[in-house]
């Protein structure tokens, strides 16, 4: 799916930036591996996506704009 592959995109951006937190980019990579599964229902994977990101956006240590960046890509898997 387009949404899909933009979201992917979008993450795989965040993940090569090293101003992010290791931890957040172990995160983000996680996130990429879930994306690419296919052992489940789109609205399962999207649900399990959105909550994986909305924990990633509330990490203390989270440059901004990157908080940004990953409000905008659960606002586009928020409306698969």
């Amino acid at each position: 799916m387009k949404d899909l592959n933009e979201v992917k995109g979008m993450l795989g951006e965040i993940k090569v930036d090293n101003s992010v937190p290791r931890n957040i980019r172990n995160k983000i990579e996680e996130v990429m591996v879930q994306l690419d599964r296919d052992d489940c229902e789109l609205d399962i994977k999207v649900s399990r996506l959105l909550n994986d990101l909305e924990e990633i956006s509330e990490y203390p240590n989270l440059p901004s704009y990157i908080r940004t960046e990953i409000l905008t890509t659960i606002g586009i898997l928020s409306e698969i």
